[in-house]
């Protein structure tokens, strides 16, 4: 499995490396107002889009994990709660 995804990874590496090759006329970005970024290589301008995307994906993953988890204490507090009531309450009737 390991060499399978060593192969894959070759691969990719070598498509962004032809990306980068061929795309490296410098571009700049036009934002509203006006505004105009410096210019850069078109394959940085990509893999910096791609590194924003993936950190706020990342960051999102996260937040929700840890509200999750959060929940998940929450409901196994409950559940405890809720044995020993039972427990309880058995032991009076029993």
């Amino acid at each position: 499995m390991s060499f399978l995804k060593g192969i894959i990874f070759l691969c990719l590496l070598t498509l962004a490396i032809g990306f980068a090759l061929f795309n490296d006329q410098p571009v700049s970005l036009r934002y509203y107002f006006g505004w105009e970024s410096i210019p850069l290589p078109l394959f940085l301008w990509a893999f910096l889009a791609l590194m924003i995307g993936l950190i706020v994906g990342g960051g999102y993953a996260l937040i929700t994990k840890i509200s999750l988890r959060a929940q998940l204490r929450q409901m196994k507090r409950l559940i405890r709660e809720m044995e020993k009531k039972r427990v309880t309450s058995a032991n009076k009737s029993g």
